[in-house]
């Protein structure tokens, strides 16, 4: 999702509580310390609608913002984001017996419309009052004036009159409304961006990280965006197409909003943004259960953390993660273990703890734990399922401290709790444990001896994805578990400052205590 606006113009910002907009030269330029900044409470950025309306979402509502500081809300149930916007009309996906669904709704009148032919929607390419363009799970189709044509594509994205198409192998194409003719490239990856007059930005996974290239109308390559040490997302072109706007992270830099010079490849990071990086050497290699990233400090202690990503089906990339960054600060070495069920690594990979939660997953975490054993302290942090793994894996015979964000303690309750898409997915994912529930309290924490040693726990009091109650049970269960709970509607720290602060502080005491140094 670009923060850059359909007339590009404007960049949408978010910060707590708050969302702000400001102007953007044709070239890409901006000052983000002219942005004029609104309160938004809880509302988060779901990007535009159209050139000066911003989309809004929050648990389980929809908000359009205008110009004028108006925000129109739906209380629909809304899955995926409104995607465009015709006077007070939004275009919204909605689920009806299972499958998400494309409807028109006018936030005014409270009114709904479904759109016969969208079922299984997944993105939406452009809309207006005679076209639309919509990604869905069997490929891409146009309904023109009621007319519907499946195009030859996996994928479309773009605001029209050109839209970026994908087929089938990572080929890149465009598609021109106003012709109906369809241009496809020599294949090379995914079509993600058009320009105006034409300019295609594609992007593919090569070495750990998204690399992107600008053809012309014929093909050629004219430009290769250089993200430096680590990863550039969400790239759109600007006014004057000679440049791209986007964003750029990595291990050692928090995501800041950059521009691209189309030709030159040269990165520069808009004015108005602080970004302090720190010290570390970071590195992609196999260990003998599973992939990970390795996190150096320069000047280092000598003690490791491993790191366990959430998921179970995500994976840690050369990205920034806060927790990581401020563990590094103080002088941890972080191994990011990649555990099996991460996605990033074929499917045979990610489809192993399908049906066996608390598995073979908890065996590597187990066996890299023994791996790390030495003079130095060696601790364990995990979030969310990640979490639920240190908690099971948390050996004290193998670690000295263990701090977890959001964690999974009780499956069988969190099934019980889960409601329409999530309850199907963890149904899937559970496989046959869901209808095992002697087998769901095996592989649950709660239902174990906590052998913890040092445990803090966090989580967030209104979690929509984990309840809160998974993590107060467990604590009341374990007096000597020191507990964090912040404010909030979000799985992800409210306030992350706080909690690295608290994660940090909690580790460092085996520092200043000595222990296995």
């Amino acid at each position: 999702m670009t923060a850059l606006s359909p007339g590009r113009d404007l960049l949408a910002l978010t910060r707590p509580g708050e969302l702000g907009v400001v102007e953007v030269a044709p070239d890409g330029s901006a000052d983000l310390a002219t942005t004029h900044w609104i309160a938004a409470g809880d509302w988060h950025l779901a990007g535009w609608a159209a050139p000066h309306l911003v989309v809004l979402r929050r648990r389980g509502e929809l908000g359009l913002f205008d110009t004028g500081h108006r925000v129109l809300t739906s209380t629909h149930p809304v899955v995926g984001r409104t995607l465009r916007h015709d006077g007070e009309e939004a275009l919204l996906a909605v689920v009806r017996a299972g499958r998400p669904m494309l409807c028109t709704h006018r936030p005014a009148e409270g009114t709904y419309r479904l759109v016969e032919g969208t079922e299984g929607v997944r993105s939406v390419a452009t809309w207006d009052r005679d076209t639309l363009v919509f990604t869905h799970d069997r490929g891409v189709t146009m309904i023109r004036d009621g007319e519907r044509t499946d195009l030859d594509a996996v994928s479309a994205a773009g605001d029209g009159p050109i839209l970026a198409l994908t087929g089938a192998g990572d080929v890149p194409g465009t598609l021109d409304l106003a012709t109906g003719r369809t241009r496809w490239y020599e294949p090379g990856g995914k079509a993600v961006a058009v320009s105006p007059s034409g300019l295609l930005l594609t992007l593919t996974w090569t070495d750990h990280r998204y690399v992107y290239r600008v053809l012309d109308a014929d093909g050629r390559v004219v430009g290769t965006p250089v993200p430096g040490h680590g990863i550039a997302t969400d790239l759109a072109f600007t006014a004057d197409e000679r440049h791209l706007l986007g964003h750029h992270q990595s291990p050692a830099a928090p995501p800041a909003l950059v521009r691209w010079n189309v030709r030159s490849g040269l990165m520069t990071p808009l004015e108005g943004q602080p970004r302090e990086e720190i010290a570390v050497r970071w590195w992609h290699r196999e260990s003998t259960q599973s992939p990970e990233w390795v996190y150096e400090p320069e000047n280092g202690h000598g003690g490791t953390v491993l790191h366990l990503h959430g998921g179970p089906r995500s994976q840690l990339r050369q990205i920034h993660e806060p927790v990581i960054a401020a563990l590094v600060a103080a002088g941890w070495t972080v191994i990011g273990m990649n555990y099996p069920g991460s996605s990033g690594y074929g499917d045979e990979f990610r489809d192993q703890v399908v049906g066996d939660w608390g598995g073979a997953d908890v065996k590597a975490v187990t066996a890299r734990l023994r791996d790390l054993q030495g003079d130095h302290p060696v601790c364990l942090y995990g979030q969310s399922y990640g979490a639920y793994l240190a908690l099971l894996a948390a050996d004290p015979a193998l670690v000295d401290a263990v701090a977890v964000w959001a964690p999974v303690t009780d499956v069988e309750k969190l099934l019980e709790s889960a409601t329409g898409l999530h309850r199907q997915w963890l149904t899937t994912e559970l496989g046959a444990l869901a209808d095992d529930r002697d087998e769901l309290a095996r592989r649950s924490p709660i239902a174990r001896p906590c052998t913890a040693p040092r445990l803090i726990v966090g989580h967030s009091a209104g979690d929509d994805r984990v309840p809160v109650e998974q993590s107060r049970h467990f604590v009341a269960r374990h007096e000597t578990t020191r507990y964090v709970e912040q404010r909030g509607n979000g799985h992800e720290p409210a306030d992350m400052a706080a909690w690295t602060a608290a994660v940090v502080t909690h580790l460092e005491e085996l520092v200043r205590q000595g222990v296995s140094v």
